[in-house]
C-alpha cells in the first residue's frame, strides 16, 4: 500500500502531476488551507478519474508551519496504524520533512517505516521505474499515428453512429444541472477531446432549455 500526502500549500496543482496514474491500491491525503485551496480545471479533470482514495484536510487555524506540523502529525497516526506495512510518499519542496524523515529512519523506535520525499507524484513514480499510464498512452498513440500514416496500411475507422451521439447529448443536456455538470458529464461520456468539443456545441441549448 502506498500512502501519499499531499503538502498542496508547497506544491499547488502541479505537484499533483501524476495522480490519474495512481491504482486503487493507493491512498492520497491532501492537506491545504486558506492560502492554497484552489485547484485547476485540469487537476479536477484528473481528480475525477483518480483510481485511488482521496482524502482531504483543510487547516483551520493557521500560523507559520501550521500545515506542515499537522501533515507531520499525520503521518505519524499512520505509522502507527499501518507500520512498516505501507510506503508513505511526502509530496513537498519543503526540505524541512527531511527532518522528520531522520527521526523514523534513527531507529530509535522499534518500527522503521519507508518514507520518501518528491516535488511531485509523477517524479515518484519515475523514480520506481515505473512510467505514468498517461505516458504509456501517449506512446501507444504515437505508434498508432505511425502505422496510420503509413500508405501500405490500411487502417479500419469505426464511427459512432450519430443517432447515439444525439440520444446521449439529449439526456445528458436533461439530467444536468449547471453548466458546470454538464461539461464534466460530457467529458466523462465521450472522452477530453470530443467532449470538450460537442459541449462547445451544446452550451447555448442548455442555456436556452434552463432560461426558457
Amino acid at each position: 500500500m502506498r500512502i501519499f500526502l499531499i503538502d498542496f500549500e508547497n506544491v499547488h496543482s502541479e505537484g499533483m502531476a501524476g495522480v490519474d496514474s495512481l491504482t486503487d491500491n493507493d491512498e492520497v491525503v491532501i492537506f491545504y488551507s486558506a492560502n492554497a485551496d484552489s485547484v485547476t480545471f485540469e487537476l479536477l479533470h484528473k481528480l475525477m478519474f483518480c483510481k485511488a482514495r482521496l482524502r482531504y484536510f483543510k487547516i483551520r487555524r493557521g500560523g507559520r508551519n501550521a500545515l506542515d506540523f499537522q501533515l507531520s502529525s499525520f503521518l505519524g497516526y499512520l505509522i502507527s496504524k499501518h507500520g512498516e506495512n505501507a510506503e508513505f510518499y511526502l509530496i513537498s519542496k519543503d526540505n524541512g520533512f527531511d527532518f522528520v524523515m531522520d527521526f523514523w529512519e534513527s531507529g530509535c523506535i522499534d518500527v522503521k517505516p519507508d518514507i520518501k520525499r518528491f516535488a511531485t507524484v509523477r517524479i515518484m513514480l519515475a523514480s520506481e521505474g515505473k512510467k505514468p499510464e498517461k505516458i504509456e498512452k501517449a506512446e501507444k498513440i504515437e505508434k498508432v499515428e505511425k502505422i496510420e500514416k503509413a500508405p501500405e496500411v490500411q487502417v479500419a475507422v469505426i464511427v459512432e453512429n450519430s443517432s447515439d451521439i444525439d440520444e446521449k447529448v439529449e439526456k445528458l443536456l436533461s439530467d444536468s444541472k449547471s453548466s458546470h455538470e454538464l461539461y464534466i458529464s460530457t467529458v466523462k461520456t465521450f472522452g477530453q477531446k470530443k467532449g470538450v468539443e460537442i459541449y462547445r456545441n451544446i452550451k447555448s441549448r442548455f442555456f436556452a432549455q434552463k432560461t426558457g
